[in-house]
């Protein structure tokens, strides 16, 4: 009687015996049904695939391959590896966490061919489905074929040791026996695989800490190591944001687990091997171990193993599950170098870039329509622009630039008449001194005429790979004229607006999604790292950086001679750093038991600085002194809706929310001054854009209709009389509105005027 058999059961939903042959397939060694634990396969198409696979293996063509052992939804694969005479089967569960039922079970090679092949002659005896009966008899007469021409080929070992130990607080050591590559197999090097099959690796690892050692007999390092590095990920944010950690790993019968409490304190490393019914049995804890000194020792114990696989099997290089843990594994040593760097640099220098420094800051409230009655207004023009782009929208002198999908074109603000339209698909698009600047998900930089819309000029540039676009242009009387984007995935480039051609590139040190904030000679950018960085926009020389052991968000805030900026962890902790503009001295820097809203600068009034907060119960917002950073007041999430934006007045700042309220608050003390309940829309009529604008001293305000407020007391003097959901808002100097609506249509009104008294009758 043969030791392998592979029976094929009827599925529990072919109730007639008539019907053609489908079920599930069973693959039993020696009594031991080896494929119980995948769930139910497709028995006839795993019994041709396994025809193929051992055929190829007979003739010698490959020493290693898979056949999945389920497709509904699960991942489980049967891996078979020849060894001379005997194929060695594993059954596994690829996926983020893999689980291992069978490994290296030595079968015969005879015998598993045997089984196949009267598994495939009984199966074409019987009836089968549509379009089964053509792929069985190519694989029955695929795995003869290699019967007739059988050149098996033998696994090489070699015999391994990998020592990690950095210190005596913490070590690894791990024995094992790696496979040695077969060069008459070699993979194409256009091509990447993932294979966890080739990466099963059962060894032996010591894990030893001060007088303490555990040894884990037959673990699978590869799978180790990644749980570790999750470890250490999870590690690393905890130590950067100063927040406690609990979390616990099992991986093929050992546990591993660290925890550590808030601020600055240390982990502990616990080593655990469970029994078959996963209770814990070994027990070895590591206590008072530096978070820095564990994470670099996970990172140097993968990077090692990976490269003992890569040694003795090239075509390991290939394999995309071995890159990544690599991968993993060097971002993990970059950022612990990156938060341990100390290369904080300061301005000696600041007085050349003061005189470039920021325009005074003049009062918002003052205006026509700061004192005075109601504002009315009446309809001037309408337009329509189908598959219209709201970002590449906006008013400009006296030209309404209007992006769509395949062109881009320029109205009359007074009249609506077209003054030019040319071709041209989405792009990001700014307004500067020279004309219409466009860049292309391409990398390509157009620059075109404001009257007429022809490409003054083209520069290409490297395309960033996500992200968006990010630029800052450069205007002040002094400087030249440039366009700053960033490019690719690590560079800042400088392009001269006047003649199209590149000035200077500052590169990163590793790929990054730049953004940026100019503030006069300078502009400060940071790449979602540690470092804030001021760069001298004339030259792209560093003046000045700022380095934090939590990552700068890019949400900056600059006035006068101060820059305020959020440095953000994932995990929720933050703080805000007032930080001197010209030379990079850091004054203060203030703590934030809420998380910051991403993507929402901190906001300047009067002598507070204000940072917008939330959770699951909505938004709040704290206040902080902006001269010593002190916490003068706070309103915890929950003050207004998820959707809200935010608006800093000369005293005061008002919040607009898509649930229909809006809030002005005092900036001193946080009081509320008024707020107002509109009609509650529905969802459908929401405004995409509800941020308030500031015009003539009057507040439009975007709800299911435009309301006018005036900031001072918060009368509501007028709405515009629009049908169209107000998704995008641009207003003049003059008070005249365009309102536009993502379905395309456009509208325009014109301020009626206003009468004042001049000389009361006596």
């Amino acid at each position: 009687m043969s030791p392998v058999h592979l029976v094929l059961r009827s599925s529990p939903s072919s109730s007639s015996s008539s019907a053609p042959l489908r079920g599930i397939l069973d693959i039993i060694v020696d009594g031991v049904n080896l494929t119980a634990r995948a769930g139910r396969s497709q028995g006839l198409t795993l019994l041709a695939e396994l025809g193929h696979a051992l055929g190829s293996l007979l003739r010698g063509r490959v020493s290693r391959t898979t056949a999945q052992l389920a497709a509904e939804g699960d991942t489980w694969e049967l891996g078979m590896e020849v060894d001379g005479s005997d194929v060695l089967l594993s059954v596994y569960r690829s996926g983020p966490c893999p689980e291992v039922a069978v490994t290296d079970r030595r079968v015969s090679l005879v015998d598993l061919r045997e089984g196949v092949e009267e598994a495939l002659i009984d199966a074409l005896e019987g009836r089968l489905p549509v379009g089964h009966r053509g792929v069985l008899e190519s694989s029955l007469e695929q795995l003869r074929r290699g019967v007739r021409t059988a050149k098996p080929l033998s696994r090489g070992l070699v015999q391994d040791r990998i020592v990690v130990a950095p210190g005596p607080e913490l070590s690894l050591r791990a024995d094992a026996a790696f496979r040695i590559g077969n060069a008459a197999t070699p993979l194409p090097a256009q091509v990447e695989r993932a294979d966890l099959h080739g990466l099963l690796l059962t060894g032996r690892l010591k894990i030893a800490g001060g007088q303490q050692e555990i040894e884990l007999p037959d673990c699978q390092l590869f799978l180790v190591a990644e749980r570790l590095v999750w470890l250490a990920e999870d590690t690393l944010e905890s130590w950067q944001a100063a927040r406690p950690l609990f979390r616990r790993l099992n991986v093929e019968g050992c546990r591993f687990g660290v925890r550590r409490g808030p601020g600055d304190g240390p982990v502990t490393f616990t080593v655990s091997t469970l029994s078959e019914a996963g209770a814990p049995e070994d027990v070895m804890t590591i206590a008072e171990l530096e978070p820095t000194l564990f994470v670099e020792t996970v990172a140097e114990f993968a990077e090692a193993l990976c490269q003992r696989f890569c040694k003795h099997d090239g075509r390991q290089e290939q394999n995309l599950r071995l890159k990544l843990l690599l991968e993993n594994a060097a971002i993990l040593r970059d950022r612990l170098a990156e938060m341990k760097m100390d290369d904080s640099l300061t301005n000696a220098e600041p007085e050349s870039f003061k005189s470039y420094g920021l325009p005074q800051r003049s009062s918002q409230s003052n205006g026509a329509w700061s004192q005075g009655g109601a504002l009315r207004f009446s309809p001037r023009w309408l337009a329509a622009v189908p598959q219209i782009d709201l970002k590449a929208t906006f008013l400009y002198q006296e030209k309404l630039i209007v992006g769509s999908a395949r062109e881009v074109a320029a109205l009359d603000s007074r009249t609506g008449d077209m003054c030019w339209r040319i071709q041209s698909e989405r792009a990001a698009t700014v307004a500067t001194p020279l004309g219409i600047a466009r860049l292309h998900a391409d990398g390509r930089l157009r620059l075109h005429d404001l009257e007429s819309g022809e490409v003054r000029s083209m520069t290409r540039l490297t395309p960033r790979a996500g992200g968006g676009a990010a630029g800052a242009l450069v205007n002040t009387p002094g400087l030249p004229r440039l366009l700053l984007v960033a490019e690719g995935d690590r560079s800042i480039t400088a392009i001269d607006l006047a003649t199209g051609d590149i000035r200077w590139r500052h590169r990163g040190s590793r790929p990054s999604q730049f953004r940026m904030r100019r503030a006069g000679r300078l502009v400060l950018i940071t790449g979602g790292d540690s470092a804030l960085t001021a760069l001298d926009v004339t030259t792209g020389d560093v003046v000045w950086k700022v380095r934090d052991r939590l990552p700068f968000s890019g949400d900056i805030a600059v006035t006068q001679d101060s820059a305020f900026a959020l440095s953000i962890s994932a995990v929720g902790a933050a703080r805000l750093h007032h930080i001197d503009l010209w030379t990079g001295e850091r004054r203060w820097t203030s703590y934030l038991e809420e998380q910051p809203v991403m993507g929402l600068n901190p906001m300047i009034a009067q002598n507070a600085v204000m940072v917008p907060t939330h959770d699951r119960r909505g938004v709040g917002i704290q206040g902080f002194g902006a001269n010593d950073g002190k916490l003068l007041w706070e309103h915890e999430p929950g003050l207004s809706a998820a959707s809200t934006a935010w608006l800093a007045l000369d005293d005061r700042i008002v919040a607009n929310s898509a649930a229909g309220t809006l809030i002005c608050l005092d900036a001193s003390t946080g009081t509320t001054l008024f707020n107002h309940v509109f009609a509650r829309q529905v969802e459908a009529d929401q405004p995409r854009r509800l941020e308030p604008i500031l015009n003539n001293g009057a507040l439009f305000v975007p709800q299911n209709q435009v309301e006018v407020i005036r900031p001072e007391d918060g009368e509501l003097i007028g709405s515009v009389p629009c049908d169209l959901v107000p998704d995008l808002v641009r207003i003049d100097q003059n008070s005249n509105i365009i309102i536009a609506e993502d379905s395309g249509h456009l509208v325009s009104y014109s301020a009626a005027p206003q009468l004042r008294l001049i000389k009361s009758p006596r």
